[in-house]
């Protein structure tokens, strides 16, 4: 876990990710071992909290992953100035800047995930309200 990373309170989001110090483009921000959760314990995650913090490993087996380190707090922007990308061999999760990103600022990621993803159903699934 990169050590300049924390935690603080987002307005309407809950707890968002931030850096102490500034992050260039394109730079490594954080890599996030996974926990693999297998896909016949698909409904089961699904039906608790718990599924709000989690990502898909692998759609067709519906096997989901708990990202560690801050993986799975990083809030969703429409703008994000963050991306991310799963290591499947390795079960990792690399966090990465797709533009300069302040001291301070908050990281995000799209939760929309492939490009033509529909961000609002990630949000709708599981009855939350869409703040952009």
């Amino acid at each position: 876990m990169n050590a300049q990373l924390y935690i603080k309170g987002v307005k309407g989001k809950g707890r968002g990710v931030f850096s102490t110090v500034p992050i260039a483009k394109n730079a490594l921000i954080e890599t996030c071992p996974l926990i693999v959760l297998p896909g016949d314990e698909y409904a089961l995650v699904s039906s608790t909290r718990m599924v709000d913090y989690t990502f898909f490993f692998d759609r067709e087996k519906e096997e989901l992953a708990i990202v560690l380190g801050f993986g799975s707090l990083y809030n969703h922007s429409l703008s994000p100035n963050a991306s991310h990308e799963v290591d499947l061999e390795k079960k990792v999760m690399h966090f990465r800047a797709t533009r300069d990103i302040k001291a301070g600022e908050e990281i995000c990621i799209s939760y929309a995930g492939d490009a033509g993803d529909d961000t609002l159903k990630w949000f709708t699934d599981r009855d939350l309200k869409y703040q952009a």
